[in-house]
C-alpha cells in the first residue's frame, strides 16, 4: 500500500495564517510577496518556489520542515497590534531594526512616565 504524502500547500498556508490571526495583507507584507500572489497560493492557483515558501515560513515563525507537519502547534500567537508591528519590522535590515527598537524603547519609557494616554 502506498501512503499518500501529498500536501495541499495553499490550504496549509491559509491554515497557519488564520491560526496566527494574520490577514493575507499582513502575511504577504512580512513575507515580501504581494497580497495577490498570496491569494493565488492559498487558492492553489500558483505553486510557490522553495524560497518563497521559506519566506512565508519565516513570517509565520516556523521552520520549513514544520510547515509539512500535519499537527503543528504554533508557539507564538500575538494580538493583532503586535502582529502588525512584527509584519512591518521582520524584513528590515539590521540597522533599521536597531533604530526601530530604540524608538520603541523610547516610546515605552515615555508612556511609562505619562499618567494617562
Amino acid at each position: 500500500m502506498i501512503k499518500n504524502n501529498n500536501c495541499n500547500i495553499g490550504n496549509r498556508i491559509k491554515e497557519l495564517r488564520t491560526e496566527q490571526g494574520l490577514s493575507q495583507e499582513q502575511l504577504a507584507l512580512s513575507s515580501g510577496i504581494t497580497t495577490t500572489y498570496l491569494g493565488l497560493l492559498e487558492r492553489n492557483l500558483k505553486n510557490p518556489t522553495v524560497k518563497v515558501l521559506e519566506q512565508i515560513c519565516t513570517a509565520l515563525h516556523i521552520d520549513l520542515s514544520s510547515f509539512f507537519e500535519s499537527s503543528l502547534q504554533i508557539s507564538h500567537t500575538y494580538d493583532p497590534y503586535t502582529t502588525q508591528i512584527l509584519a512591518q519590522v521582520i524584513n528590515r535590515n539590521e540597522p533599521e531594526k536597531q533604530l526601530i527598537l530604540k524608538l520603541v524603547k523610547d516610546l515605552t519609557r515615555y508612556f511609562d512616565n505619562v499618567s494617562t494616554f
